[in-house]
């Protein structure tokens, strides 16, 4: 009996995770699922983000049940062992036997027939375990909540240390949870009303997010499966990178800059934003990206100009902005309830290494912004190094550089104190960020 297609695109997905750095999200909106049913599609989802959210635990349980370290194994027999424990553990409506004889059969899939009884024999000690008494077997150390809600030792101590127990608790149980889908309006002909119109018409349902009324939730429905998501006339973003732009306080006549576009979506929310023919140039580091981003965003914005380059090197622009974004790369700590891989791929030093590339795109935005404009700097982490540091150490070195107060971006002006945007997740219900406004002095 063959294995199951949603299994089989879970573990080829959970391979190319492991193998390549690939995102899981990406990689189940790609040709690896594009076959699967929609029960399958829904099932292979759940493989794959279960599977890397409880990691941690997973790994635990299955080391608790084998003879070998799983650190000797083939990557292919413990991405199979992880899939078949999280079915195990987690799924109840899956039958066990249908659990472990997929896993087994996977491994045989992968010509690792001699590893089949192995996987087997451990699976079956897993189906035995009571996953909720291993959660429970613990004491309150960052030890501890790191195998319960399965994040990495190094992050929960230095979360413990920095949100106190109550808001860490919060924050690792949220980025256990499923994250739900928010998306916009990507067209500049398109209403609200006929939004409501067309998704209902197709059996979706949405409703308004709580911090701004042009970011909609999924209520009910596949919003992948409608005609306007496969036209491009709205796009699939988190609520809180929906809120971003806002804090430009675009004008139509702005002339605008996103420094580190990646695959557009800030880019277009920009141009929408902003109402107008004038140019909004969009860079990034990598051309595929780009690439990605005009297929998604040019039909609807036709002034949007893509521009491959390295924005910590001098820019190709001879013009000044009136705004630019600066959305820089970072630890992405703030998003791992959106992308659980990050988790594990993070290193420490690294939240020491962003800075260094955080302040170098900062400064070459700077130097292209006109006197009088204005530059928001933003992340998606939670990591004080990334954010407030960054900031106060680039406005020290900057005597034409001050802090602005954040506005517009949602009514609810508690999300800003000490002239710094934040979105904590269990709070906001977004993923987590960080956004300073930085004007340019006009004149000497």
């Amino acid at each position: 009996m063959p294995v199951s297609p949603a299994r089989l695109a879970a573990f080829r997905i959970l391979l190319r995770v492991q193998r390549e750095e690939s995102y899981a999200s990406e990689l189940l909106h790609s040709s690896l699922t594009d076959s699967l049913q929609e029960n399958d599609l829904r099932l292979a989802t759940e493989l794959v983000f279960g599977t890397l959210r409880q990691q941690r635990l997973l790994d635990h349980v299955l080391a608790s049940s084998s003879a070998k370290a799983l650190t000797k194994l083939d990557a292919e027999v413990l991405a199979a062992l992880r899939l078949g424990a999280y079915q195990l553990l987690f799924l109840h409506r899956v039958p066990g036997r249908a659990a472990i004889y997929e896993s087994v059969e996977l491994v045989k899939a992968a010509r690792l027939r001699s590893a089949a009884g192995f996987t087997n024999a451990v699976l079956r000690k897993v189906a035995s375990s009571d996953v909720e008494k291993v959660r429970n077997a613990f004491g309150e150390t960052a030890a501890a909540l790191s195998v319960r809600f399965s994040h990495p030792e190094w992050l929960v101590e230095r979360w413990l240390e920095r949100f106190g127990q109550e808001k860490l608790v919060q924050l690792l149980e949220h980025s256990n949870r499923a994250p739900k889908v928010y998306f916009r309006i990507n067209s500049p002909d398109f209403s609200s009303e006929q939004l409501s119109a067309t998704l209902a018409s197709q059996g979706l349902r949405f409703k308004t997010h709580a911090l701004s009324n042009d970011v909609f939730e999924v209520v009910e429905g596949n919003l992948y499966q409608t005609t306007l998501f496969r036209d491009q006339r709205i796009a699939v973003q988190d609520a809180g990178s929906q809120l971003i732009p806002h804090l430009l306080n675009l004008k139509s006549s702005d002339v605008c800059l996103d420094l580190c576009a990646g695959v557009g979506g800030k880019s277009s929310q920009i141009a929408r934003l902003k109402d107008s023919l004038s140019s909004v140039f969009a860079t990034d580091l990598h051309w595929h990206r780009l690439q990605v981003a005009r297929r998604l965003h040019s039909q609807s914005w036709k002034n949007l100009r893509w521009v491959a380059c390295d924005a910590t090197r001098p820019l190709p622009f001879l013009q000044l902005f009136d705004k630019i974004l600066v959305d820089a790369p970072c630890s992405g700590t703030g998003t791992l309830q959106r992308h659980p891989e990050i988790r594990w791929r993070l290193r420490p030093e690294q939240i020491r290494e962003f800075p260094l590339l955080q302040l170098a795109l900062l400064e070459s935005a700077f130097q292209h912004l006109r006197p009088g404009g204005t530059l928001v700097y933003s992340t998606c982490s939670l990591e004080p190094e990334e954010n407030e540091a960054v900031v106060h150490s680039f406005l020290n070195a900057h005597a034409g550089a001050s802090l602005a107060t954040p506005e517009g971006a949602s009514p609810q002006r508690s999300l800003a104190s000490d002239n710094f945007f934040t979105l904590f997740p269990p709070e906001t219900e977004t993923d987590g960020f960080f956004a300073a406004v930085i004007c340019k002095q006009d004149g000497p």
